[in-house]
Parts: structure tokens; C-alpha cells; sequence
């Protein structure tokens, strides 16, 4: 690992840890200048795509879920612990049975049935960018909908 610092290639790891099932922290040290510095490792799911409503394919990027997650919950940052853990959730029951190819549609509709359970308001405004509504009465019916049948979304 090289050092963030002054990129020297040796570092030596210092502390392990395994915060969840998915991923590793390391605490490391420069043998160079000293500098501490933490790294996280988390598996790499290869060649798994996801094919957009356009149909352009594209490789799979958590990022892109943490990013409309976060953007749900709009000030869900002093909850990155929570909001990793569900992900980490949200990709799971994705890649059950390892798909080569996902759809935006499948990502989208898990995000949405794990929200409804995390947070109700976040669940909202991520319906809202996800589904298309012809009106605002539209919307309506579906959050009306989704309460009665307590989040089942399908």
C-alpha cells in the first residue's frame, strides 16, 4: 500500500478490523515518514452490469446507490454508518445468485423496499425521482397505496 503521504511503497499494517461482514479496516503506517492512515477493503464484484432504461450497459457502481441513498435522506450524513450497513443490505439481496446483468429497474425497486423500512420520508423522495408520475394525484395514490399494503413494493 503505497502512503498518502509521501508515497513511499512500504507501509506496514499496524491493526485489522472487520467493522462488518463485508469489509476490512486497517490502521497502517509509513516505514518511510510515519504517517498513520486508515484503508478500507471491501470485496470486488466483477463483471456484474447494470442495464439503464435507455438500454445502455454499464458496470455496477455501489457508489452510484450510496450517492441516491444519501440524496434521500438529505441530511442522512451523521448516519454513514447506517446508511453503508444499508447498502451493504440493498447489494446482497441484489447479487443473490451472482446476475451478470442487473437492471437500474431491479436496483431502483430493492433501494425503494429497503427505505421503507430504514426511513418513510426518505422512502418519498426517492419514489418520486425513481417511478414516473403522470400528476401530483398520481403520486398520491401510490404513497397512499404503498401505506396500505405496508411497503411491499413491487
Amino acid at each position: 500500500m503505497r502512503c498518502p503521504q509521501c508515497l513511499h511503497d512500504d507501509t506496514r499494517v499496524l491493526d485489522t478490523r472487520t467493522p462488518d461482514e463485508q469489509s476490512v479496516k486497517r490502521r497502517r503506517q509509513c516505514a518511510a515518514c510515519g504517517f498513520r492512515f486508515s484503508t478500507m477493503e471491501r470485496p470486488v464484484r466483477e463483471e456484474i452490469f447494470v442495464q439503464k432504461r435507455s438500454g445502455r450497459v454499464e458496470e455496477f457502481d455501489r457508489q452510484k446507490i450510496t450517492a441516491s441513498v444519501q440524496c434521500a435522506l438529505k441530511k442522512g450524513a451523521g448516519r454513514r454508518a447506517e446508511v453503508d450497513a444499508l447498502v451493504d443490505e440493498i447489494i446482497a439481496a441484489l447479487f443473490v445468485g451472482r446476475p451478470k446483468l442487473l437492471t437500474s429497474e431491479q436496483i431502483g425497486d430493492e433501494v425503494l423496499r429497503r427505505l421503507h423500512k430504514f426511513d418513510e420520508l426518505a422512502y418519498v423522495r426517492y419514489l418520486s425521482v425513481h417511478r414516473t408520475f403522470e400528476n401530483l394525484g398520481e403520486f398520491q395514490k401510490k404513497i397512499a397505496l404503498e401505506a396500505k399494503t405496508d411497503g411491499d413494493v413491487v
